[in-house]
């Protein structure tokens, strides 16, 4: 009764009208086996399934059930407030070694009931065990059935139970830990306002995809940067190249104006000889018509002539025709020729070779067979003759009986002559036996000579030859000799020139660093010059004014522009000037001098200005401070003009760092502290994360790296004229290398020419080499073969002697026996007288026999020494025909190795060459049908111009005027061509290449006008230009087309860059809206209803969640602020252990209204509160119990007492035990307590713990 009593005065507002039933998940009971101080099998409960408590004496093993529960849960031992898991196991006097232990805790779903307790959902019960072992390991089980931790956890989480923040648990140590959090964490690991609340309202999840998103806008700014850079680059470069492209254009106009002059003044031409030949077609028309009257008077041969003569007219166009088509298909061999030289020269050799060893081989075969043929022919002629000799002997026996019968029958009268002559005849055998032998050994010595003698010849005929072709081998050898020298010259002339051009380079590029770095300091000091300059003039009537107040000493403490209070390295100068716009502020001591100085300027209507007051200035340490990476702080690099000015340089640096590249910059400005980062080349990092600064255009010159920077005009001007000579200087020193290193690329192309060049050249020369030394071989070969060898020439002088001197004897044989041959005719003339007819035709005949006979003896012994000597020449040519055998195999071979190379590049050429020939051989065959048909008609003229003088000298004039028009024909072709071959280079002025514009035709009357001599005048004006601006390079045109076309193409990289990276920053600027939205919309629920617990609780108080930068939550953290009742505002950290007690309870009690959870678990949360809060906050438990389960550890009666049921735990010999009482409130009727007892699913306590009802508070 006094409970009911004093929760209605305690004003605790009404729950709001329940929302619509729905089952929950509820810890019926505890089974702990061996756990912690729970010796054996243990069962704690059954709880309530609204409001239990667990009470017992300190020390008794109360806190030991959250820690099972924490055990079940997944939690480590060091949550459990052990070392080790095995640790957890019971270790007593009665139990000292047991193996393991192991907590089941059995859930069930129930209803809660609008008028009445809650109902149990049937088939609903779940029970999640975990067993741990002695070494150190653990096992999972869900309904008996093993799991594990991610199971278990999953399961648990899918029913509501939040393990994440352990929202379920609240320990009176967390609860002290919220009110001495920080509003943000101030390290990576730790947990601040901030991160507790952004984890229970869920936007903790946007931080990491927030961060790759930065990450990647950062790079993708880098790349942007990067990509900007090759833009302004390409676009350096292409500006750089637009003077050269300007000449080239200017040099191609020029050409196009030389092309029209020139095309006028071949209209012009061609003009003039139209009209020529007009006029001259008319005179050869009208003379050839008086011609024509002139042959009709004579009975000649004109028609014939004139045939021939439209003959001879339509075969010169046919001959010119074909001389234009052969010279085309020439042309293209010659071009086809030009790459099969190197195979061509090696074929060509080999070719030769061949064709040498063939001719050796032929003759050699042919020597065989013709040897073999005259030494059966020989052989042939010794039968057929011995057969014919044979036949002439019989047939002379025969013929010499007829003559003995004759001479028989005239033996009477002829017997003494007979006698006389036979004497005579016997006298002669011996001598004519002596004649025959020497004239036999005559012809056979005469044969040996004969063939000794044409072997001589024969060598020294071939010898001669080949000295011919060596004498032309070395003079075409001489010639490629020189060619190659020539082209060696030019080689070392070009590897010279590009060494020297290599080392002036060099020099070049020595010159470079020390000219850039001169000229960068240049820069700098104009810049800064210039800047210090601009700044003064641009506040020059704001600063003069007030400094003309100051030194007229109406007004003290101005000192004038804060930059240039300062100094500050060069190396700083971007950094500072964009990280601090605020350098063009004035400094004044105090309020009153800057009102002064504003009422001044607003009276003389001077302009606006910013002022820093250095007495409103607040109180800083400015000592230096430790800096990520040890970079240094802005402030401090900035030299002071007086130390009262730092304070005034701080209020505007603060502690910006300056990082040496845009990567260290995102280091430390994301890192665990943000922090204001600068790089040196002025991008900045704010702390929000915005990047800003950078670009082609940087902020310099707002501080000068000196004190008392201030300039003069003249000194800038002097400056800006320094900077510009060397920039001119820098400029011609890149020319000058661009020239040179063309030219060094020229030479470096030309070079790996003249090698190839001089390759085949000396390959010609090896080739022709080879020839002349086969030749000299040859020729040593040849004349080894045609000079006589000492026996032969021996053997020759005694051929030649003996021949002689067989003649001599057989001579002075033939005068020893010419008288008794003379006698013996005497004596048979006389036989014949005797004899008459019949004796001397018989007499023929038998001489005539015997002369056969003997011409045939003689045919014979010719044949046997052919015989012989065919038969010496056949084993000549047989040991000559096996060598060129052998050596034929290896050039063939080779041939057909470079065969097989030159019909790969020879046919493409054989269809040309094919060509050629017979385009070549129809000219010859027009040639010589024009030649016939020109001697045709020149006769026939020629025949006409006897009888008719007039009509050859019509002719004459007639053919002058032919020629006059041939002439001007030719002239018309020529003017024609080169007008043909004129064109105007088509070309943009952005040196954009496009196709070629025909040249204009004038009108007869606009070529009337012209003046031949003024074009003329103007060609070679044109030309002399033209000729001097050769040295303009056009291949700059394609240079610059090509940079253009870059530089489209790198825009348009950057342009899909930019588009990227604002992309990604428009999906971080996403990401941090939703998060700042969805933490923003549960912190304002978390802090509505923060602000309603602390007012119910404290009945009167206040609290609040204040951000620390509205613009920014995430940036400073959160504020937990409280105002106890009748008291002031203070930070809980202030409050007293009640106050932040209470405090901490009305956030957690907030959170849970903003997220609920199923169960709750306190653990003494009522130790440090009073009798009236501890009722207080025990009468809000006992509200939230109609929707949840509250299982709260208390030793305060007043929480306690409100429980549904109480657990009670005590320790016996050092283990724990429980029992459970049914906490039942006096007061209700015992009828509705019958009700509630018989209920079905009523929630009833397990029989083996049931106890009497208790009767307490």
């Amino acid at each position: 009764m006094e409970i009911a009593v004093r929760t209605k005065a305690l004003g605790i507002p009404q729950s709001q009208e329940p929302a619509p039933p729905k089952s929950r998940l509820t810890i019926t009971y505890l089974i702990l086996t061996n756990f912690k101080s729970y010796a054996g099998r243990q069962e704690v409960g059954p709880f309530h399934a609204s409001f239990s408590s667990v009470v017992g004496p300190n020390g008794s093993g109360k806190s030991n059930v959250i820690d099972s529960l924490l055990f079940v849960f997944g939690f480590r031992a060091s949550k459990m407030r052990q070392g080790k898991i095995s640790a957890l196991i019971h270790n007593s006097a009665q139990h000292p070694d047991l193996e393991y232990c192991e907590v089941e805790v059995h859930f069930q779903e129930v209803m809660d009931q609008p008028d009445g307790p809650s109902v149990v959902v049937p088939d609903s019960g779940l029970v999640v065990s975990r067993r741990a072992f002695k070494n150190n390991s653990s096992k999972y089980y869900i309904d008996g059935r093993a799991s594990d931790y991610t199971a278990v956890t999953a399961l648990l989480r899918g029913r509501g139970i939040d393990l994440d923040h352990k929202r379920f648990l609240i320990l009176q140590g967390e609860v002290e830990s919220i009110s001495q959090m920080k509003p943000k964490a101030s390290g990576e690991h730790d947990d601040g306002l901030l991160e507790y609340l952004e984890d229970i309202i869920g936007t903790s999840k946007y931080k990491t995809p927030i961060e790759e998103a930065a990450a990647e806008t950062e790079t993708l700014n880098d790349v942007c940067l990067e990509k900007s850079n090759r833009v302004q680059h390409v676009e350096k470069e292409k500006n750089g190249l637009a003077d050269k492209k300007n000449k080239a254009i200017a040099y191609i106009n020029d050409e196009n104006e030389l092309a029209s002059k020139q095309s006028a003044l071949y209209q012009l031409y061609v003009a003039e000889c139209g009209d020529n030949i007009q006029v001259t077609e008319e005179a050869v028309g009208q003379m050839q018509g008086q011609l024509d009257e002139e042959l009709q008077k004579h009975g000649g041969s004109e028609e014939e002539i004139k045939r021939l003569e439209k003959q001879y007219k339509t075969g010169s166009k046919e001959y010119e025709k074909l001389e234009n088509d052969t010279k085309g298909i020439l042309k293209e061999m010659a071009k086809l020729d030009k790459e099969t030289v190197k195979f061509e020269e090696k074929k060509k050799f080999l070719t030769n070779k061949q064709k040498k060893l063939d001719k050796t081989f032929d003759s050699s075969k042919f020597g065989i067979q013709e040897s073999e043929t005259l030494a059966k022919n020989a052989q042939d002629d010794v039968a057929r003759l011995t057969g014919e000799i044979e036949e002439l002997e019989a047939e002379m026996a025969k013929e010499e009986q007829e003559l003995n019968k004759i001479r028989d029958s005239l033996k009477g009268k002829t017997q003494g002559f007979s006698d006389e002559i036979a004497a005579k005849q016997k006298q002669l055998e011996p001598w004519n036996a002596k004649i025959s032998e020497k004239q036999s050994s005559i012809a056979v010595a005469q044969s040996e000579l004969d063939i000794l003698r044409e072997r001589e010849n024969a060598g020294a005929t071939a010898v001669a030859e080949m000295e011919t072709k060596i004498a032309g081998l070395e003079e075409q050898r001489d010639t490629k000799v020189e060619e190659l020298g020539e082209c060696k010259k030019q080689r070392k002339v070009a590897e010279k020139e590009a060494v020297s051009l290599q080392k002036e380079i060099e020099q070049h590029a020595a010159q470079e660093p020390a000219l850039k770095s001169k000229l960068s300091n240049s820069r700098q000091k104009a810049d800064e010059a210039h800047a210090s300059l601009s700044a003064t003039q641009s506040q020059g009537n704001v600063l003069s004014g007030l400094t003309r107040l100051k030194e007229s000493g109406r007004i003290d403490g101005f000192h004038g522009r804060l930059g240039n209070l300062g100094a500050i390295d060069q190396k700083y100068d971007v950094a500072i000037s964009t990280a601090c716009p605020s350098l063009n502020n004035l400094v004044v001591d105090t309020v009153e001098v800057g009102q002064q100085c504003i009422e001044y300027l607003r009276k003389n209507n001077l302009g606006r200005a910013n002022f820093i007051l250095l007495d409103r200035l607040p109180q800083r340490d400015l000592s230096s401070i430790e800096t990520p990476e040890n970079v240094p702080r802005l402030f401090d690099l900035v030299k002071s003009k007086h130390d009262r000015f730092r304070p005034a340089f701080y209020s505007v640096l603060q502690n910006t760092l300056v990082a040496k590249d845009l990567d260290q910059a995102n280091r430390i400005a994301y890192g665990a502290k943000r922090w204001r980062v600068v790089t040196l080349d002025g991008q900045l990092i704010d702390k929000s994360g915005t990047m800003s600064g950078g670009g082609t255009k940087v902020a310099k010159g707002g501080m000068s790296s000196k004190l008392s920077s201030d300039v003069t005009r003249e000194q800038v001007a002097k400056m800006e004229v320094d900077r510009d000579a060397l920039e001119k200087e820098y400029a011609e020193l890149q020319e000058r290398q661009r020239e040179l290193q063309g030219q060094l690329s020229e030479l470096q192309a030309k070079i790996p020419q003249l090698e190839t060049q001089a390759q085949k050249l000396s390959l010609e020369v090896e080739s022709i080499e080879r020839n002349i030394a086969d030749s000299r071989k040859h020729v040593q070969e040849l004349s080894a073969e045609a000079r006589p060898e000492k026996e032969d020439k021996t053997k020759i002088a005694g051929l030649e002697k003996n021949i002689a001197k067989m003649q001599k004897e057989v001579e002075k044989l033939q005068a020893e026996t010419a008288g008794i041959e003379e006698e013996v005719a005497e004596l048979q003339e006389k036989i014949m007288e005797v004899g008459g007819v019949q004796l001397r035709l018989q007499k023929g005949k038998v001489d005539g026999l015997k002369e056969q006979i003997d011409t045939l003896n003689e045919n014979m012994s010719a044949a046997e020494v052919a015989k012989a000597k065919a038969e010496k020449q056949k084993s000549k040519h047989e040991s000559a025909l096996a060598d060129a055998e052998k050596e034929l195999e290896k050039v063939v071979r080779d041939l057909g190795k470079v065969e097989e190379d030159v019909q790969n590049q020879s046919k493409d050429t054989s269809g040309f060459r094919k060509q050629a020939e017979e385009a070549e051989q129809a000219l010859e065959e027009k040639k010589e049908q024009l030649q016939a048909l020109k001697t045709d008609l020149d006769a026939l003229i020629e025949e006409l111009n006897e009888t008719r003088g007039v009509e050859v000298e019509m002719r004459n004039k007639l053919e002058e005027n032919q020629k006059v028009l041939l002439d001007n024909q030719k002239r018309l072709k020529y003017w024609q061509e080169k007008l043909s071959k004129l064109t105007l280079q088509n070309v943009s002025e952005e040196g954009e290449e496009k196709e070629p514009e025909p040249m204009p035709e004038l009108s007869r009357d606009e070529l009337e006008d012209l003046n031949k001599e003024d074009l003329k005048a103007s060609i070679a004006s044109l030309e002399e230009r033209t000729t001097s601006s050769q040295h303009i390079e056009l291949s700059v045109l394609a240079e610059y087309r090509r940079r253009v076309t870059e530089h489209a193409t790198r825009l348009a990289d950057l342009t899909t860059a930019l588009t990227a990276r604002d992309t990604a920053k428009k999906r971080t600027d996403d990401l941090r809206r939703l998060r700042l939205e969805g933490f923003m919309e549960g912190f304002s629920l978390i802090s509505l209803r923060l602000k309603e617990m602390y007012q119910m609780i404290t009945m009167g108080g206040n609290a609040e969640l204040e951000l620390v930068d509205s613009l920014d939550p995430f940036s400073e953290g959160i504020l937990f602020s409280v105002m106890p009742p009748k008291k002031s505002w203070k930070n809980i950290g202030n409050l007293s252990g009640g106050e932040k007690t209470l405090s901490s309870l009305a956030l957690v009690f907030a959170l849970h209204h903003y997220k609920p959870t199923p169960l709750y678990v306190m653990d003494e949360i009522d130790a440090a509160l009073d009798f009236r809060n501890v009722s207080i906050v025990a009468a809000y438990i006992k509200e939230r119990t109609k929707n949840a389960q509250f299982i709260v550890i208390s030793l305060r009666n007043n929480m306690f007492e409100l429980a549904s049921r109480l657990v009670g735990v005590y320790k016996v010999n050092h283990m724990t035990k429980s029992v459970t009482v049914e906490n039942r409130d006096y007061i209700v009727p015992r009828h509705q307590l019958q009700q509630q007892q018989q209920q079905p699913g009523t929630v009833q306590p397990s029989p083996s713990q049931q106890q009497p009802p208790a009767q307490t508070g």
